[in-house]
């Protein structure tokens, strides 16, 4: 079944990064997820065509027993099996764990960098992400800390995420200026579902309609973490999450169960390539159990996700056609 659909492969534009459509999503591996299922996960990925692997320094410091780089940790162990350069790396920098403060000041960027290069075992990442906004370092510092990083050749190209339009702003203009690398990458919250204006998500930042279209006028490449909500799109009496409860979501989710019951396709595989071909975003997916990966990693046929989408309204999200 692994072999039977593949994924397709994009460009990221201004880069030499053909990366898969979809992304995996290693949160928890090292740490729920233990490492022998985690290799597991990982080769049924690759062998799905699969080669974007999302990571971060600190995960997940925050389950018991941890204290953060061991989803870095487990991938570099893989990797040593694997041909380093078939595969799109990432990780991030900016949120606290541990003793390392929330910053994007240039010490903690570089010295952070190294040590997610050493736990991954390589010589470089292929996109570093500024993983939270920092309001109290000047963009210009932080950027000239990622383009010290690139020009070292330790990074090859950088991202943000949980960052607003102000942040992404001030950063593209410090990259101008200077001539420096500039964001070609901007990871958010997102979901078909929709949640209200003004919904808290805490340290987390969804993508609205300016953040989008700032993106698709730069030809910054998005990607959506938490893509399926806790698999609500699955469950036949779904808990929503208070910021998405709503009266026109329950009417989506219903239409959405309804019609991958008429199809070959479980929700989650439509909402995924929903997302990935009609909204043009890179959905990062997790799973912690192999049958659960393949499934959502098998791409639904055009025709079916198209009529999904159009019994939904939501071939048009934020007024752009795909």
């Amino acid at each position: 079944m692994e072999s039977e659909k593949r994924m397709t492969m994009k460009r990221i534009p201004e880069t030499d990064l053909n990366v898969s459509e979809y992304c995996l999503g290693t949160m928890y591996f090292g740490t729920k997820v233990g490492k022998s299922t985690s290799f597991r996960l990982l080769d049924i990925f690759a062998g799905m065509g699969g080669n974007f692997l999302d990571s971060a320094n600190k995960y997940a410091s925050w389950v018991p027993g941890f204290s953060g780089g061991e989803s870095e940790t487990v991938i570099g162990q893989w990797l040593k099996t694997r041909n380093r350069t078939d595969f799109i790396v990432t990780s991030k920098v900016g949120f606290p764990y541990g003793d390392i403060p929330r910053s994007l000041k240039a010490g903690i960027i570089i010295s952070e960098c190294e040590k997610s290069l050493e736990r991954l075992g390589c010589d470089y990442i292929d996109i570093y992400f500024a993983h939270a906004q920092d309001r109290d370092t000047p963009a210009e510092e932080s950027m000239e800390a990622f383009y010290r990083l690139v020009k070292a050749g330790k990074v090859r190209y950088i991202g943000a995420s949980n960052h607003d339009i102000a942040g992404l702003s001030e950063a593209d203009a410090a990259a101008e200026k200077y001539g420096y690398r500039r964001f070609i990458v901007l990871q958010q919250r997102y979901s078909i579902l929709q949640p209200y204006m003004g919904a808290d998500f805490g340290t987390q930042t969804v993508l609205t309609p300016e953040q989008y279209g700032y993106c698709r006028s730069k030809d910054i490449t998005m990607m959506a973490y938490s893509p399926l909500l806790g698999g609500i799109y699955e469950h036949d009496t779904p808990e929503i999450p208070i910021q998405y409860d709503s009266l026109h979501n329950r009417k989506i989710l219903t239409i959405i169960r309804e019609y991958a019951k008429e199809t070959a396709y479980g929700a989650s595989q439509l909402v995924l390539s929903g997302i990935s071909r009609y909204h043009g975003i890179i959905p990062v997916v997790a799973a912690s159990s192999e049958v659960h990966l393949i499934e959502s990693l098998t791409p639904a046929d055009d025709c079916t996700v198209k009529e999904m989408m159009e019994k939904i309204g939501n071939t048009d999200r934020f007024g752009t056609k795909y």
